[in-house]
């Protein structure tokens, strides 16, 4: 920690000495086109929120100058939006970017006032992604604006000079045409010197295209766009908004051979780095066991952080230097381990993915900027094709069986490589409860048992969980867990864990006792229940709360559960047997009950496997209806009159002077029927003498 404070700082001064750390200001470049606003659009008032209304969006982009201005006019309609629309923040990378600020001004009642004073900004590191252990050195420049009140319209515009020099000249870039938010004009504007390719993906806007000088102009403009009507779970790689793409790129061999060269190194490997290598080649003597030997090696002892400063946030560093470092981000841990196996004579390359995008990566331009992550491809000599990636941590299993996350799509740097790879995800991610509940009896607690068996992905995690947490600390995590469900429940024993790591399986043993497993019925009001739920299934299907969509519906995928319950009765129980199957394209459900008289106990399954990624919006009807059947078998529920407990717990709770005292009624009783008969008999003779 003391190297990595010392290095953080080195960096801060590099960065005060070398690059720009205050604001300077100039008038606008002469190659800007000014835009016009309306000051009133033709926006709905209802739809507008927090406060405020941007009335113009304005990107203007010089790619031989590598010069961006922006230009950003917002209207304050409330008092609420003041905060946030006082406050003007631009970041930018110091090592190869200029900041220029141009105006600052604010318009209220026909009066404009200059608001543009270099001394009120304050320039400072704002790391974003720090708490990912990633660090790109960037540089906020902000300024709090006095005096702002409601109906005052703010115009600020500003430029930033400078492309990351790692892409060789060759622009690219996205840009939102709409928002959430009414939005009066959305302006872009690109000049350049070469033919640009476009694409716009959710609307059909053509740009207005000229040229002058040699130059060619592009201008995408849209007056008061449809804004994006949000709903609940669309999956994270659906483009909603309207985007507009742009890229120099002509096809993604060019990105390849990009990646390539980026991530080509010169220099030999050093001393240390070969003997981890003749390591690993010496204890292991199969291809197989050298790969994983490797993965384990690059993922749990080099540790996850990256100074991404400049072209630092492309390129890698050399694999020497982050083996001896011990640390690196994505690139720096996939190229250490591909340089490792190509020297194990193993055929390993980078891959390149988008970890949200997936598949929508192929409807995108080619570009280097759209995607966010490195992992690694590994070919053996029968030609079997295996990913891994290194950034995850303490994974299980053998060479062939390690979890790959469900990426989809990845473009491999290799030489003439011209398609992405599919990645078909072969996991299953199963996760198996088997919870046995030994019942007192009735409307008193119960014992609970529980095995839980985690595979691929999820044991991955726990494995993870477990390093990660003190095992106290666990306890209380699973009491406050089952604290939900049932009440004052306690554990008798510490989990106890069996990790076996070739077939990547870790089940964790857990016991418990529960001081009351019955509650009252919610809509039985004389009723008490016992409720069994299997929680492991809980917040894996989505509930439906509307009966049409516009988007699709995200679903964790690939996802599989399974949830036991084995309840072992206090007395007979009229159970009935039952079971149910849904399957859909979606998703497959299968529930059955199963009671064993001889046993008294009562079996009830539930598995469940989700089939696809998502929910087509046309499919939406059809998985409600199959929800609802769902719903109809969730769970189990055991459940009983209260005056049947009553009259159960008054004739098993009675103490010995209770018995003698009714042994006594019972003689009195009888005494008196003796009497009562030998009167009887005393009369009759009586009469039949008289």
């Amino acid at each position: 920690m003391k190297k990595n404070y010392f290095l953080f700082l080195f960096l801060a001064f590099f960065i005060k000495s070398n690059c720009q750390t205050n604001v300077i200001t100039k008038n606008k470049p002469s190659w800007v086109s000014t835009q016009n606003f309306e000051q009133d659009p033709k926006i709905h008032f209802d739809d507008i929120s927090q406060g405020s209304i941007l009335l113009l969006a304005d990107y203007q982009v010089h790619i031989p100058k590598q010069a961006s201005f922006f230009r950003f006019v917002t209207k304050i309609t409330d008092n609420v939006g003041i905060q946030s629309a006082s406050n003007i923040n631009v970041s930018y990378d110091p090592l190869y970017q200029k900041l220029i600020f141009h105006e600052i001004i604010i318009k209220r009642d026909g009066k404009t006032v200059n608001k543009l004073d270099v001394n009120q900004f304050q320039v400072m590191r704002r790391e974003l992604n720090a708490e990912n252990h990633l660090y790109d050195g960037s540089l906020s420049a902000m300024i709090n604006l006095s005096d702002i009140r409601s109906n005052d319209i703010i115009d600020y515009s500003y430029s930033i000079i400078g492309f990351n020099p790692i892409h060789n000249n060759k622009f690219s870039n996205s840009y939102y045409l709409n928002d959430v938010v009414p939005v009066g004009k959305v302006n872009v504007s690109l000049i350049s010197n070469k033919k640009l390719n476009y694409k716009t993906i959710n609307t059909n806007l053509s740009p207005e295209i000229s040229k002058k000088n040699g130059l060619n102009y592009y201008q995408w403009l849209v007056i008061n766009p449809t804004k994006f009507e949000y709903e609940d779970s669309i999956p994270i790689w659906k483009l909603t908004y309207h985007t507009l793409l742009v890229s120099e790129y002509d096809n993604w061999s060019d990105v390849v051979n990009w990646g390539v060269n980026v991530y080509e190194t010169n220099s030999s490997l050093d001393t240390s780095l070969k003997s981890k290598i003749n390591e690993i080649k010496t204890a292991n003597k199969t291809p197989g066991k050298k790969i994983k030997a490797v993965l384990d090696f690059v993922q749990n002892d080099i540790r996850y952080l990256g100074y991404e400063l400049g072209v630092g946030s492309y390129k890698p560093n050399n694999p020497s230097q982050v083996f001896n470092q011990r640390y690196g981000d994505c690139k720096d841990k996939s190229l250490l381990m591909v340089t490792m196996l190509q020297e194990l004579d193993i055929e390993a390359y980078p891959m390149l993915v988008n970890t949200s995008l997936k598949h929508v990566i192929l409807d995108l331009l080619p570009s280097p900027i759209f995607f966010d992550h490195c992992v690694v491809k590994v070919i053996d000599k029968a030609g079997n094709i295996f990913y891994y990636d290194p950034t995850l941590t303490n994974q299980g299993g053998t060479f062939k069986n390690t979890h790959f996350p469900n990426y989809e799509y990845g473009l491999v740097l290799q030489p003439e490589e011209t398609v992405f790879d599919e990645i078909v995800s072969n996991s299953s991610n199963k996760v198996t409860t088997n919870e046995e509940y030994i019942l007192e009896e009735v409307n008193k607690g119960a014992t609970l048992k529980i095995v839980t068996t985690y595979s691929e992905a999820e044991a991955d995690n726990m494995r993870n969980y477990f390093k990660n947490n003190s095992m106290n600390g666990i306890i209380k995590d699973y009491e406050n867990f089952y604290a939900n469900y049932y009440f004052n429940i306690k554990s008798l024993k510490t989990p106890i864990i069996k990790d076996n790591l070739d077939k990547n399986e870790f089940v964790v043993f857990e016991e418990y006792k529960i001081d009351s497993i019955w509650t009252p019925m919610q809509h039985k009001e004389n009723y008490i229940a016992a409720t069994f739920t299997p929680t492991s299934l809980l917040n894996i299907l989505y509930i439906p709360t509307k009966e049409k969509r516009d988007y699709e519906v995200s679903l964790p995928y690939p996802v599989a559960r399974q949830h036991d319950f084995k309840i072992k009765l206090p007395k007979t129980w009229n159970v009935e047997n039952m079971d149910d199957i849904v399957s859909s394209d979606i998703f497959y459900y299968d529930w059955y009950v199963n009671y064993d008289k001889k046993k008294n106990e009562v079996d009830v399954k539930h598995y469940l496997k989700i089939q696809n990624s998502h929910i087509l919006p046309t499919q939406f009807k059809e998985y409600q209806n199959n929800i609802n059947r769902v719903d109809k078998s969730f769970g189990f529920t055991l459940y009983i009159p209260k005056t049947q407990v009553d009259s159960e717990s008054n004739g098993s709770n009675k103490n010995i002077v209770d018995v003698v005292k009714d042994l006594f009624k019972i003689f009195i009783y009888v005494l008196i029927a003796i009497i009562l008969l030998l009167l009887l008999l005393w009369l009759f003779k009586k009469y039949r003498s008289a």
